[in-house]
């Protein structure tokens, strides 16, 4: 499997009611977008805390920005996308552009996660090697995968994004208790500013 160099972030406000008719058609976006874009991972959600509580979220990766240039395409070409675009009841307000950073992790890709971790922050290049230290221990916890990366379009562009896919809320729980307890991690704080940290719950 080719390597996720760039991941895709898009988050849209949805009116409530809407949530599973747009479900519906973000799932035949995301058939496109695997076979027709190359996308190498897709995940779709409800974000779950935070300013953005009840938004839409979509991740997708790819190994090159020509996967997100075909992408743009297939939004495009969908009748499904623009049935809901046009439903008045969906709104996009946010697509970034995240680079990826090494970090060595035994992504378990078998199991689909139920929860994604995302945690934001202004921090120095020094932060790659931090993750990579600390990447044991959401393993050890549970986590399922671990992406870490430097967002490089929007209001945010520069700050680092740790995004981390759980099979349940108790392994969530299990590895920031374990983290707070973890004095490398209590180190790493004082380089790290953290500007967010939401839960999005996956529903496909």
């Amino acid at each position: 499997m080719a390597d996720a160099n760039y991941f895709i972030i898009t988050v849209a406000k949805c009116d409530p009611t809407y949530v599973p008719t747009a479900m519906e058609q973000v799932g035949s976006v995301i058939d496109d977008l695997k076979s027709k874009a190359g996308a190498l991972v897709v995940r779709a959600g409800i974000i779950a805390t935070g300013e953005q509580t009840g938004s839409l979220a979509l991740f997708q990766a790819y190994e090159g920005l020509a996967g997100f240039e075909k992408a743009l395409d297939i939004y495009a070409a969908s009748s499904d996308y623009a049935a809901m675009m046009a439903s008045g009841k969906v709104s996009v307000v946010m697509r970034n552009i995240l680079k990826m950073h090494s970090v060595p992790f035994d992504h378990n890709t078998s199991e689909t996660p139920k929860f994604i971790v995302l945690t934001r922050a202004a921090a120095p290049q020094s932060s790659i090697d931090t993750v990579t230290q600390l990447a044991p221990i959401f393993a050890a916890s549970g986590a399922l995968t671990l992406r870490f990366g430097t967002l490089v379009t929007g209001s945010n562009a520069g700050n680092r994004l740790l995004g981390v896919t759980y099979p349940s809320m108790d392994a969530i729980e299990k590895t920031y208790d374990t983290l707070r307890a973890d004095a490398n991690y209590q180190a790493a704080l004082a380089d790290f500013n953290i500007n967010l940290r939401a839960i999005v719950r996956v529903l496909m």
